[in-house]
């Protein structure tokens, strides 16, 4: 029998991120209520910040699977590019199909000229530039896409002096004023894609231990400066100690981890077809119901986690493979 080699504590993070930021999208457009699940719900942005501290620490996994820094843009590419054009379609057509039947588009801002559309499709909407995004959640991608490209730049030095060179953007990342849109926007929450590398480095790379921990170090300054919650904060502690721990004692295949694959298609397409969609479904009488209310997003989740499954394994799968197979 061959060794588990997969992270199981990654792939459970990332359904349960994502499942936490599905919830918090199903509840966020109606009337707020007091009560445990809907305060329990109302936190779900958090999610994103797990998701960027997991993609911190795999994807360093992803570059030193790489051969060379063109490989791992190559295949970086078709990871997340792809997937999301087909989200594109599908959120399209449902802003369409609902404009017909209601004779009005009360969902999302479609791009309304050749600038518009370009800058849908190649991921620079806001917080880029000014122009709006058609899907709630993709901000996170331009994020995620800069991420990479700060990662790929620096995967031109050699050794030691790429993780100065992480460090270098950590401390410009510091140093600089706060930029809510222009190329250098992603400085904002740099610290907790960096907390990811630093885990990653300190973990795998020992032989540098002194110049992780100074990364590590300045990430921690950096986390200070972006005066984030307190929950924030033990929430993101939390992920990093977890990671940690799981170094030592992997974590067991289980349930819940099985579905971490299906987590970035999940998040490409819950809100077209959770939100714009079936959204309406959620009448006063479940929304003020606790169990109703649960019952109904829990059977969301579900349908959207099996159209997800879906989208990986038509999609986002032949897609990594491409990747694989043109970045060599």
């Amino acid at each position: 029998m061959q060794p588990d080699k997969r992270n199981h504590l990654i792939d459970l993070l990332r359904i349960l991120a994502a499942s936490w930021v599905v919830f918090f999208h199903l509840n966020q457009p109606i009337k707020p209520i007091d009560n445990w699940y809907r305060n329990f719900c109302k936190y779900g942005h958090l999610g994103v910040p797990v998701f960027f501290i997991i993609s911190g620490y795999c994807i360093l996994i992803a570059l030193h699977h790489a051969k060379k820094p063109t490989e791992f843009a190559v295949r970086r590419f078709f990871r997340i590019f792809p997937p999301y054009w087909f989200s594109l379609v599908i959120t399209a057509g449902i802003v369409l199909l609902l404009k017909v039947i209601n004779h009005v588009n009360s969902v999302a801002v479609l791009p309304k000229n050749i600038s518009g559309i370009l800058a849908t499709i190649t991921l620079t909407t806001t917080p880029i530039t000014d122009i709006k995004t058609i899907n709630w959640v993709y901000w996170t991608l331009s994020y995620e896409v800069f991420f990479y490209l700060a990662v790929f730049a620096c995967a031109f030095f050699k050794k030691q002096y790429f993780i100065i060179a992480l460090t270098v953007v950590t401390l410009l990342s510091i140093v600089l004023p706060r930029f809510e849109s222009g190329p250098l926007f992603f400085l904002n929450l740099w610290p907790l894609f960096s907390l990811g590398v630093a885990l990653y480095q300190l973990l795998h790379q020992p032989a540098y231990k002194w110049f992780n921990i100074a990364l590590l170090a300045f990430t921690a300054v950096d986390f200070y400066a972006t005066h984030q919650s307190y929950i924030y904060i033990v929430l993101c502690l939390i992920t990093g100690a977890l990671i940690v721990i799981n170094h030592f004692k992997p974590l067991k295949n289980n349930l819940l981890s099985r579905y971490g694959d299906v987590s970035y298609s999940l998040y490409l397409v819950h809100v077209p077809i959770g939100i714009y969609l079936l959204g309406h479904l959620k009448t006063t009488a479940i929304q003020t119901n606790v169990a109703l209310n649960i019952v109904f997003d829990v059977a969301i989740l579900i349908f959207l986690v099996f159209i997800s499954g879906l989208m990986h394994r038509y999609i986002e799968l032949p897609a990594i493979k491409y990747g694989k197979r043109f970045g060599k």
